[in-house]
């Protein structure tokens, strides 16, 4: 009877024991995950200027930028969140989702940073489309679209970040991904089969035709791709020429 006691008492000191073992390792472990260490911010920063990367330092593109709010708001995005009019956000053809690009106003200087959360805008006459919020600060609200520079964002590193000389991935030259040149986009699907004949006859085979529905009508777009590289799909829409004017670069999307 005394043996059974004894072993009964050792056995509970050691589970007690490792209980408190445990709960000190993970107190421990807690204690080094902490986001407001230095280190656990260096991390973050050097994340974070790796994302950016993603868009050559190079990238500069002009063009005419407009806004929308109200309609779209609430509404889902490509990137799968909802948009909000009211946060800095915008609709580009092909840069990747989720990189933040600074957009300036050339007629009066001003600049904003957005992040891409969306495709679009699926026209010849625009390269962007930005939030309302992000529209007010550039100063295109009432006259609806502006002329624009995009350009590559990059963030600056935190004091902290510098003394630990964290240095980010060199920036890529290209943009890879799945590209597209938009030819043309019809509600007739004979006018779009014309488009295809004339493609063809123009040695361009490697096309598509997609048809997107919605609630009020059908459009039938045509396509030439797809392209691993932004670069390679541009060089295939300057080889168009003016005979397939309102042509597009666009990443693969299957657009609304």
């Amino acid at each position: 009877m005394k043996k059974i006691c004894i072993m009964s008492v050792a056995l509970f000191l050691l589970l007690s024991g490792i209980c408190v073992a445990a709960e000190t390792e993970q107190s421990g472990n807690n204690s080094t995950s902490d986001s407001s260490t230095p280190e656990a911010m260096a991390n973050e920063t050097a994340k974070a200027l790796q994302a950016e990367n993603i868009v050559p330092a190079d990238y500069e593109e002009t063009g005419f930028a407009s806004w929308y709010g109200e309609k779209f708001h609430g509404k889902l995005t490509a990137s799968g969140e909802k948009f909000n009019m009211n946060k800095y956000t915008a609709a580009h053809n092909y840069l990747p989702l989720g990189v933040k690009v600074r957009v300036t106003n050339i007629e009066n200087g001003k600049s904003v940073v957005v992040r891409i959360n969306d495709r679009g805008p699926f026209v010849p006459d625009r390269i962007i489309d930005i939030s309302r919020v992000a529209g007010e600060k550039i100063g295109i609200i009432d006259s609806g679209k502006s002329k624009v520079k995009i350009e590559a964002y990059r963030p600056k590193p935190k004091p902290e970040v510098k003394k630990r000389e964290i240095i980010p991935a060199s920036a890529p030259k290209d943009i890879y991904g799945a590209f597209y040149v938009q030819v043309g986009a019809f509600k007739v699907k004979n006018n779009a089969d014309i488009l295809v004949e004339r493609l063809e006859k123009n040695g361009f085979r490697n096309h598509r035709m997609l048809r997107i529905v919605t609630d009020s009508a059908q459009v039938f777009k045509v396509q030439i791709g797809m392209y691993k590289s932004l670069s390679k799909a541009r060089k295939v829409l300057g080889t168009l020429g003016k005979g397939f004017p309102g042509a597009f670069v666009m990443a693969d999307v299957i657009q609304e």
